[in-house]
């Protein structure tokens, strides 16, 4: 069984999947070796990681496929990416995913965000909720099914029409998408455990089809994992969990180097050398195919 047959399973498994995702190919080994079965790459810790900004959609198609290949290469669990509104339109969208796949991914998701050339609004819509016509992202799902080359790579679509047009409307886009081939479907933004428990009535027990729980629900508290599990979800994202913490961390720190100019008290606060190098591991040969572009 590969990477993509395994995160296929993982899905179709009761129990809930979680994943991290890494900040970078060392982040992605620290999520592996802590249990998890999954890794992510998003855009808000590539764009961190990177550029040291938010994520204002600044990296392209090949150069968040490039951080796919890099994370891939890093661990043996398979590797689950974002890869935003397809990065223009369908032939974009083809292209994206031939990236992302000859990177190694096991997955992808595309959005119902404008794509990156058209930057147009939805009538009504507020700034930053903007979504295209349904039929838009019908057609990324569509472009996206076509692509692929391996009919195990898993393509998700995520709907963000919920907090501008409502439930009615997301449902809608959801249920157009399975029909156009997608093998997953994530409902963003629901506003109470109501809303989230028709999603997977809908989608996962009448349809058969995963569920991905949106990372930031307008559901206070947020539901915990097991909490997702009953609701019905297969799949949770955690995007920025990993980049925080190394920020706190590395910002304690520092902050405390820059203020005592002594290293030794914080030892105990670092890996050891050792440890470090042996989570970093040996040097290693990237495996046949080379970077994105490739076919692996």
């Amino acid at each position: 069984m590969n990477n993509r047959q395994r995160f296929r399973a993982h899905l179709a498994d009761p129990k809930m999947l979680m994943v991290p995702i890494a900040h970078d190919p060392l982040c992605a080994r620290i999520i592996e070796r802590a249990g998890f079965q999954a890794v992510g790459v998003g855009g808000a810790a590539s764009a961190a990681a990177l550029l040291g900004r938010p994520d204002g959609r600044l990296l392209s198609a090949r150069e968040m496929a490039d951080v796919v290949w890099r994370t891939v290469d890093a661990v043996r669990v398979p590797v689950f990416a974002d890869a935003d509104d397809g990065y223009g339109d369908a032939t974009h969208v083809a292209w994206t995913v031939r990236q992302y796949e000859s990177a190694g991914a096991a997955g992808l998701f595309l959005a119902d965000r404008p794509a990156r050339r058209q930057r147009r609004r939805t009538v009504g819509a507020a700034e930053g909720d903007t979504v295209v016509p349904a039929a838009e992202l019908i057609g990324r799902i569509e472009a996206a099914v076509a692509a692929r080359r391996d009919p195990d790579m898993l393509i998700m679509a995520r709907t963000d029409a919920l907090a501008v047009h409502g439930i009615d409307e997301a449902l809608g886009r959801a249920h157009g998408c399975v029909d156009a081939g997608a093998d997953a479907i994530c409902v963003a933004n629901p506003a109470s455990t109501d809303q989230m428990r028709r999603i997977t009535e809908e989608i996962t027990a009448r349809r058969g089809i995963p569920t991905m729980a949106d990372t930031n629900p307008g559901v206070t508290p947020p539901p915990t994992a097991a909490e997702l599990q009953e609701i019905g979800y297969s799949l949770t994202l955690y995007p920025t969990l990993a980049s925080r913490a190394l920020a706190r961390a590395v910002a304690e720190v520092m902050g405390e180097l820059s203020w005592s100019g002594d290293a030794a008290p914080l030892a105990d606060r670092l890996a050891p050398v050792e440890e470090f190098h042996a989570l970093a591991g040996p040097p290693e040969h990237r495996p046949a195919g080379g970077p994105p572009g490739a076919r692996r």
